[in-house]
């Protein structure tokens, strides 16, 4: 998958991941969504064999999602509301944070 992350910040740039989502039903009303980011935060793309600075800095992201998810609960009242716990975990390149 991929998604854009914005913090709500007029000095922060959008951050464009690419990660894997895994969904497993825990318990009975109860499921687990796992993400885990593929990016790099500094160096080529995975596989990439180029050296160069100017392809590697367009390449990167700056940004890598570190093990992150959800809990979604069934509230259990039979009204179709749900509990969920929401955690993002993430990596900043710090150069590339405004200061």
């Amino acid at each position: 998958m991929n998604a854009e992350l914005w913090v709500q910040s007029p000095r922060l740039l959008k951050r464009k991941i690419n990660f894997l989502r895994y969904n497993k039903r825990v318990a009975e009303g109860q499921w687990a969504v796992m993400d885990v980011s593929v990016d790099g935060i500094l160096g080529p793309p995975a596989g990439s064999r180029t050296t160069d600075a100017a392809v590697i800095a367009n390449n990167t992201t700056g940004c890598r999602l570190l093990p992150s998810g959800c809990l979604i609960e069934d509230m259990g009242k039979g009204n179709g509301y749900c509990k969920i716990t929401w955690v993002v975990h993430a990596e900043y390149d710090e150069t590339m944070v405004p200061t």
